[in-house]
């Protein structure tokens, strides 16, 4: 893949097997966002082929890759409305129920109970941490239930305490669905059944832990 002429990702051959958690590393700037977006149709690749399950993806309308791909930035998309808005975005078919039953199965009460006025309580950014944005974030994806979730950095600048809390949400999503995570941290690196270390755009070595 070309930006501005320059060879962003070249010589790239892996495979990630349904239902494992794979880990993109690397510093900065070695082309882990790049991957991922070329994952999800924002870029186009100049040669090569993109397989999900056999198909070319570039033969699949964008519209339904997006639909079942999941993607969480390590700046979750929050808006001034109610947590409820924030988690359905006007899908009448996620309930109240199963919003608290999966706040429930993800141990995040302690988030929820504080909010005055529950569910309909009206989001202020200003008053939630970054990490309580982010567990917001992560139950609406799961009640969207796509086939793949790719996190960029999703414990970036957490707490510890906050990022137990969410490594426990992806090791939840992961028993169920493909994950990719992008990311350069050492406790999100070693719970993964995969890694990929990415150098100068290339892959400089693929640790898989299925295998160990």
């Amino acid at each position: 893949m070309k930006y501005d002429k320059e060879m962003i990702l070249k010589n790239m051959s892996f495979v990630i097997k349904k239902g494992t958690k794979v880990t993109i590393a690397g510093r900065t700037g070695v082309g882990k966002t790049t991957l991922t977006n070329v994952l999800m149709k924002l870029y186009d690749i100049e040669s090569g082929k993109i397989l999900i399950d056999n198909y070319d993806i570039s033969k699949i309308s964008t519209k339904c890759l997006r639909d079942n791909i999941s993607y969480i930035s390590q700046n979750p998309y929050i808006f001034t409305d109610t947590v409820r808005n924030n988690i359905t975005l006007g899908n009448t078919q996620i309930t109240d129920k199963q919003i608290n039953e999966l706040i429930q199965e993800m141990g995040v009460e302690n988030l929820f109970s504080k909010l005055i006025n529950g569910l309909d309580t009206k989001i202020k950014l200003s008053k939630l941490s970054y990490g309580e944005l982010q567990i917001i974030a992560f139950i609406r994806a799961i009640l969207h239930k796509a086939n793949f979730y790719i996190f960029d950095e999703p414990t970036s600048n957490m707490d510890l305490q906050t990022e137990k809390m969410i490594q426990n949400i992806i090791d939840k999503i992961s028993k169920k669905s493909t994950v990719i995570i992008i990311a350069h941290r050492k406790s999100t690196i070693e719970s993964s059944d995969k890694i990929i270390y990415l150098k100068d755009g290339q892959i400089d070595m693929i640790v898989n832990k299925e295998m160990a």
